[in-house]
């Protein structure tokens, strides 16, 4: 079955993942990581493969992957991309979608955080050129100008 991300992006429990991983990030004083910025990210890929000729597929997996790829903030920002791939294949899988597009998806999610991972195909590249696209200045979430740190 054919998971599109319209379909993701309406998912309440990845919504309420999302959010949650907000609000964690704001305890913490990092950047926002809201539906916001999942949306930007999941664009942004899938706009990248498209400019670059992939087909279709790809671009929607690009978008699913760059949708879901800070849900794993919701455990803890520590190891997020790991927690994050691990929750993305339950949900993908409970949502009937082929094994082998989950397995596209959570290979980029457990890749996107650059201490622990690296591009390994076209998905994961598109979601990690993405996911460093989205600086807007009021992504800023931590009230301590003097504790700003760029790496948050």
């Amino acid at each position: 079955m054919e998971i599109t991300y319209k379909e993701i992006r309406e998912n309440k429990e990845i919504n309420l993942l999302i959010e949650k991983g907000n609000q964690v990030m704001q305890a913490l004083g990092y950047t926002e990581h809201s539906k916001k910025h999942a949306a930007r990210v999941a664009e942004t890929a899938g706009k990248i493969l498209k400019e670059l000729g992939y087909d279709q597929k790809a671009i929607e997996l690009s978008r699913i992957a760059g949708y879901m790829h800070d849900i794993g903030n919701s455990i803890n920002r520590h190891d997020h991309a790991h927690s994050g791939a691990a929750l993305a294949y339950q949900i993908l899988k409970g949502m009937r979608m082929p094994l082998e597009d989950i397995l596209v998806i959570v290979t980029a999610i457990g890749h996107h955080d650059e201490s622990t991972g690296t591009a390994v195909d076209v998905v994961s590249a598109a979601l990690i050129l993405a996911d460093k696209t989205d600086v807007r200045r009021n992504r800023v979430q931590n009230p301590n100008i003097a504790s700003f740190d760029v790496s948050r």
